[in-house]
This record gives structure tokens, sequence and C-alpha cells, in this order.
């Protein structure tokens, strides 16, 4: 999926984490009229809508979320441990399945042929970065087409090939090449884990604690602790040996 967003007059903030690498932008480019931030920003799977939730809880109850994120246009993009990728509207309810194979509907971008860019792209491209060629193109879920020069520079244009802005590391949140949870509830990002390699003390803390939820995502940090996120939003954080340290509720987090 992409992982570009345009914004012209306004910075929009989305929580974002993982490895960063700030894009290179032309500071010639008198042209660039707007600035592109990162669409697929990554979300704690507890921020998550309790619909989504809810609905990989009782069709996936073998699996755990991996990775989610939240995309321009508001849709949610959940990807399991089995590396099945689910779509969800901005109020939670499942759209469909991302699948490349044909099996189902592609809610991904469609890679495109250089040779066939519009035009206007080449030219701005040519006038603009005149000493640089294209590594790719894509047109994105949203109409729009992404160009992915080899620099690793990022350009955005509409379908009419108009120039919208300069993609930014989806990673980068403020563009400063550091990496950090934007709304401060996450300062460090950690690695996926099966729940069975949780401590016993720590699995058997949830078995007693919550016997009616299921882990959604369990992770280790890189200072040893786990953060587990249960069915309904709850994160809970144990020790390195597994023992209790805090829960947060979903309508903790929220305040």
């Amino acid at each position: 999926m992409k992982t570009i967003r345009i914004i012209s007059f306004a910075i929009l903030t989305f929580a974002a984490l993982s490895s960063c690498t700030k894009d290179n932008v032309n500071p010639n480019n008198e042209l660039a009229a707007g600035t592109a931030l990162k669409a697929d920003a990554m979300v704690p799977v507890s921020d998550l809508p309790q619909a989504v939730l809810d609905y990989v809880a009782e069709n996936y109850p073998d699996l755990t979320i991996v990775k989610s994120e939240v995309e321009d246009n508001g849709h949610f993009e959940i990807k399991l441990s089995d590396r099945t990728e689910l779509i969800f509207d901005a109020d939670g309810a499942f759209l469909g399945i991302d699948d490349d194979n044909g099996d189902h509907d592609d809610y991904g971008d469609e890679y495109l042929d250089i040779a066939t860019l519009l035009p206007a792209i080449l030219e701005y491209i040519d006038v603009n970065y005149p000493d640089l060629s294209i590594k790719e193109a894509s047109m994105e879920n949203n109409g729009q087409i992404e160009v992915t020069l080899d620099d690793k520079t990022v350009l955005i244009f509409d379908a009419n090939g108009e120039f919208l802005g300069v993609g930014v590391d989806e990673h980068d949140q403020d563009g400063d090449g550091e990496c950090e949870w934007e709304n401060g509830k996450h300062d460090e990002d950690g690695d996926n884990i099966d729940p069975s390699e949780l401590p016993e003390m720590a699995l058997n803390y949830l078995a007693e604690t919550y016997p009616d939820l299921t882990i959604l995502h369990a992770e280790i940090e890189h200072h040893g602790k786990y953060e587990v996120t249960l069915s309904d939003g709850t994160e809970v954080h144990f020790d390195a040996d597994g023992n209790f340290i805090s829960a947060e509720g979903k309508e903790d987090s929220d305040d």
C-alpha cells in the first residue's frame, strides 16, 4: 500500500514509528506548491476502532495483528500474522482483503510503466530534477500518481499530471529524520512476537485477569519489557520476567 500523503496548506498529524530515512527534496524547485506527508501512518493496535478488533478476534481467533496503519482516505489496513491484509473503513466496517494475487478485491496501488507517464509529469521532472531519473511509478488507490526518483525523492501528481507535492518518509512525522510516536503514547518501536513467546507468568496473569478476551497483538520492546493488546483494546505491560506493570484501557487512551 502507498506511503505518501498530500497536504497543501495544513499538516495533519498521525502516529508513526519504525525505521526512518529522509527523502531528498530539490531545494531549487520553486514550483513545488505542496508538501507531502505519509499516508499509511502506523497506529497502535489499541487505537483501532473497536469494530476492527472485534472482527479480527471473531474471524481470525488464531492470528494476531502485526501491523496496523491508517491511510489518507481514513481507511485502516491491518496485517495479520499469516500475512493476510484486511481493509476497514474509518468506522471499522470491514471492506475486503488486500490481495495482489487476484483472489480478492485489490486495495493496493497499481505499478505504472514509466513510458506511459503523462507528458506533463515527465516534463516537470525533466525541468525540476534534470540530474535524476525515474526509479518507479504507481497509481495510488486515491487516483494520484506517485513517482519515485533514483535518489528516493517521491513526487506526487494528480490524475491530470499536475504536481501536488514532495514525499516525506512515512515514518518521519515531522521531517527531522527521526522516528517517533507523535501522540506520545509510545516512545519506542518493539518487535512483534507470537503470544506463546510471552513469559509464562504474563500468560497466567492474562488468563486469570482477562479470561474472556483474546490477545490481538504482542511485542517485546527494546528494553526487554512486553506489551500486549487485548481484543477490547486494553494494553497490558509486563517486565522482562513477565511481572505485571500496568494496564491501560481504550477509554483511558482516549482521555
